[in-house]
């Protein structure tokens, strides 16, 4: 009975360290209830969800698939090796993990959750827009599901009411890095880049791995630098969506322009093919050149950045 205690002290430990940004601490706390219990499906979950966090998505692939094979019908294992495989761009199998889950858990609004950033991976809106309304019907009160519409309301261009969810969302739950990103981009697109930066330094102090975080702050650079801005919306628009849909897109470019080029020489304008080719050749370069640029002026942005002394 004392070991059962134990484990689920660790686990709860393990799990309040990760919602207060102590990504390292939890995975500490978990390696430690894993060396107790090998086949704790629910800690190799969570493992995978703070490697996850972490950046580090192989590795947390490796743990939601031993969580998995521990207890195939854990919802915890479904749904993070559904986010492992989004954060993989592996879409039609986090499609495929969150249909075992639904079929096992019918009415769990983190299911309906799950579908919904699904939906956003994939660039499918209106779908997760009905399964976020689900997600927050069956759980009104959860954060998470609030921030989301919240994000949703501002990518369909009601800034009103995505600035609503997420200050409800802050007025119980002061460090919520989504609701925090949500009012940044609210701010930025009103020409507000200071109260921007704001809400991003906010939020990278509570986590400074947060992808949304790290995104608003890019946003932001790129507002202040205009040839900065062109590569963010560029590589944010070819990495939208599937790997596929990327690979396509950029074979479908290069093929426009060696087509281009075979229709310029047929049609007697040869004297634009030089020129062409240099402007490709300068896209080209631009593109290898400016991520450089943008994450080195990204970083010094996160040098001015204090840390949460538990960080």
């Amino acid at each position: 009975m004392n070991d059962i205690d134990d484990g689920a002290r660790l686990f709860e430990l393990a799990l309040r360290q990760l919602r207060q940004g102590q990504i390292d601490a939890a995975m500490n706390t978990l390696v430690q209830r894993l060396s107790e219990d090998p086949n704790d499906a629910d800690a190799h979950a969570l493992l995978a969800r703070c490697l996850l966090r972490r950046k580090r998505p192989h590795a947390a692939a490796i743990e939601a698939r031993r969580a998995i094979e521990d207890e195939p019908e854990s919802l915890a294992a479904q749904l993070v090796a559904a986010d492992v495989a989004i954060a993989q761009r592996r879409l039609p199998q986090a499609r495929a993990h969150l249909e075992t889950a639904r079929s096992l858990y019918p009415d769990v609004a983190a299911v309906y959750d799950s579908y919904a950033r699904l939906d956003l991976a994939w660039g499918r809106e209106a779908q997760a827009r009905e399964h976020n309304r689900r997600a927050c019907e069956l759980d009104p009160d959860d954060s998470d599901y609030l921030a989301l519409r919240a994000w949703l309301e501002f990518q369909s261009g009601d800034r009103i009411q995505a600035e609503r969810w997420a200050r409800e969302v802050l007025s119980f739950e002061p460090d919520h890095v989504e609701a925090l990103c949500v009012l940044g981009h609210c701010a930025l697109a009103q020409g507000d880049v200071e109260s921007a930066r704001e809400h991003a330094a906010w939020a990278l102090q509570i986590d400074p791995m947060d992808e949304q975080a790290l995104t608003l702050l890019g946003a932001i650079k790129a507002r202040q630098n205009w040839l900065l801005g062109l590569w963010w919306r560029f590589q944010s628009y070819v990495s939208a969506g599937s790997r596929g849909r990327a690979v396509v897109l950029l074979l479908g470019m290069f093929l426009a322009y060696q087509i281009t080029l075979i229709a310029l020489d047929e049609h007697g304008h040869k004297q634009l093919i030089g020129p062409l080719s240099y402007l490709w050749l300068g896209f080209c370069l631009y593109t290898w050149i400016a991520p450089t640029w943008f994450w080195r002026s990204v970083r010094r942005e996160l040098e001015q950045v204090r840390l949460r002394p538990n960080f």
